[in-house]
């Protein structure tokens, strides 16, 4: 299939951008009869839902017109759960319809206001915003919705789960009642059929599948020693030699270390954590997405959100906390049918770990050692020569130089020369004498199957859930309790969006009088601390702070 459906302005777009054929959720959305029905559609990340639902909303914004008129207020809204994943949604919109004079912004917490204030009184077609932010600019007046055509939520799921129902409830109910509503999301739990039956007219369902999850990625578990995992990360990154990967770890502090000594082995890194600021983290995506570095890491705070054109490894140098958070790290490659490889660095006692994250995710991993110095070097002497074959043709300059370098040296010297000056420039391989023998022992021994889960324990998480196999949780205090009428269920949601977590990161509730502890799991507290401390305009009286 083509994209004949398109419409022509956009046609262009994707023509210039080397798009051939759509997707399956590009597809399905564009097929006959669906360019003015509402749309409830479960698609997994990944699968090109951006530019999917940039393509069924041209019939709405532009109908026969090649061009969009000027927009003093917008004519459609997407709304998303995160930063990161709004800013990448502008993107993607902003180059689909350029040919077309679309004129797109994002307004986000986090960042300048009086800029988002004066882009929307300069009229915008598209606005693409999170939805704490765009309740603020509604309740002030900026954001005017009178002339609003569509509503587009994105990864629906996540914001429930991050408790912005009410929020989401807002903007839907100050929209004008004849528009197009588009719910994009990887499930389909309760609440999400709840928004459908209350806000889409005659929703047109559509379950997109585009095969097995995580297809088109490869998955690699390397067992290694655990004072050797920061080796074995910098071995992988040389073997694959990515033009982009990101390496995932748990902590800020872990960040800040292994980009240190990445940088210090000489490759070109850089790094996002919760405590960067967003002028920060746009300048570390912005280093990636440009090729000025090669490696990003990061915590999970990348773990949605993000769409990096040319990132073909990720690496799990610290094992996630679940199996979604796996399949969500993971899914950062692989992506609107690029290949992928992910790999799971795995110290030797934490193995059962990794096989139980495995199994619970569905996904089968190919066990082998990390890549040795010897394996490396090989791969390099290949590298060498493919980029010894001359390319395009050499002036009469270059030909000069050639016939006097040659005239005065010995060719084998020379190319030795060229060769080592070329190896001296990539960073140098490690040797894991520790990893080697675990290895040697592994291969000795019976291959283990998976656990199966735990029993579930009714005051808590499934016995040997993450929060409850690893290290004690950080503990947060809430200025809400008993008096205030504290309830879990209430305060679940509350802690997941302030702290921008999901539920799987908490652990212990505990209500007391006057206030109320909580426990996040170690991986999440530096990031969740950062989030939490942010300003709140929901519930500005209410406090979290580190115990």
């Amino acid at each position: 299939m083509s994209f004949d459906l398109a419409h022509p302005a956009l046609r262009r777009a994707l023509e210039e951008r080397g798009y051939a054929e759509p997707t399956p959720v590009q597809a399905a959305v564009l097929k006959e009869g669906l360019e003015t029905r509402d749309l409830l559609v479960s698609a997994q990340t990944g699968s090109g839902k951006t530019v999917g639902f940039g393509l069924t909303l041209a019939p709405t914004l532009l109908g026969d017109a090649d061009r969009l008129p000027h927009a003093p207020s917008p004519l459609a809204i997407v709304i998303a759960p995160t930063r990161e994943l709004a800013m990448q949604v502008e993107r993607e919109l902003s180059w689909l319809y350029r040919p077309a004079g679309g004129r797109v912004c994002v307004c986000v917490g986090g960042t300048d206001m009086r800029r988002q204030l004066r882009a929307l009184s300069d009229g915008q077609h598209i606005v693409v915003g999170t939805p704490g932010r765009l309740v603020d600019l509604l309740e002030r007046g900026a954001l005017d919705l009178k002339a609003l055509r569509a509503i587009v939520l994105d990864e629906a799921d996540e914001m429930l789960d991050m408790g912005f129902r009410e929020e989401l409830e807002k903007l839907l109910t100050a929209a004008p009642a004849e528009r197009r509503t588009l719910l994009f999301s990887a499930t389909l739990p309760e609440g999400i059929l709840g928004l459908t039956k209350r806000y889409q007219k005659n929703a047109e369902r559509l379950a997109v599948s585009s095969g097995q999850a995580h297809a088109d990625i490869q998955y690699r578990a390397v067992l290694v020693s655990p004072a050797e995992r920061e080796r074995a990360v910098v071995n992988v990154l040389r073997l694959v030699d990515a033009p982009g990967a990101l390496v995932f770890v748990s902590t800020r502090e872990a960040v800040h270390h292994l980009h240190a000594r990445l940088m210090e082995r000489g490759f070109s890194a850089t790094a996002l954590s919760g405590d960067f600021t967003q002028a920060e983290r746009s300048r570390s995506l912005q280093a990636l997405r440009d090729g000025r570095a090669r490696v990003l890491v990061a915590t999970d705070v990348a773990a949605r959100g993000l769409d990096l054109p040319d990132l073909a490894l990720v690496i799990h140098a610290d094992l996630p906390l679940d199996a979604e958070a796996l399949l969500h790290r993971s899914g950062r490659t692989g992506r609107a049918g690029r290949k992928g490889l992910a790999v799971l660095i795995v110290p030797q006692p934490r193995k059962r770990v990794a096989l139980r994250l495995l199994h619970e995710a569905k996904l089968k991993a190919t066990w082998s050692p990390p890549p040795m110095p010897e394996e490396i070097l090989a791969k390099d002497q290949v590298r060498i020569a493919a980029a010894m074959v001359p390319e395009g043709e050499s002036t009469e300059e270059d030909l000069a130089v050639a016939r006097a370098l040659l005239a005065a040296h010995d060719p084998e010297r020379l190319v030795a020369a060229w060769v080592r000056e070329h190896r001296d420039r990539l960073p140098a391989p490690e040797e894991l004498p520790g990893t080697r023998y675990v290895n040697e022992r592994e291969a000795a021994a019976p291959n283990e199957r998976p656990a199966a889960p735990g029993p579930r324990d009714e005051r808590g998480p499934p016995r040997g859930s993450p929060l409850q196999r690893g290290p004690e949780g950080i503990w947060f205090r809430v200025n809400v309790g008993r008096r205030h009428n504290a309830d879990p269920r209430w305060m679940v949601p509350l802690i997941c969006r302030r702290g921008q977590v999901q539920k799987a990161a908490i652990g212990q509730i505990r209500i007391f009088n006057k206030d109320s502890h909580f426990e996040i799991h170690p991986s999440f507290a530096a990031d969740f601390e950062a989030a939490a401390a942010m300003p709140d305009r929901k519930e500005p009286g209410v406090l979290i702070e580190r115990v």
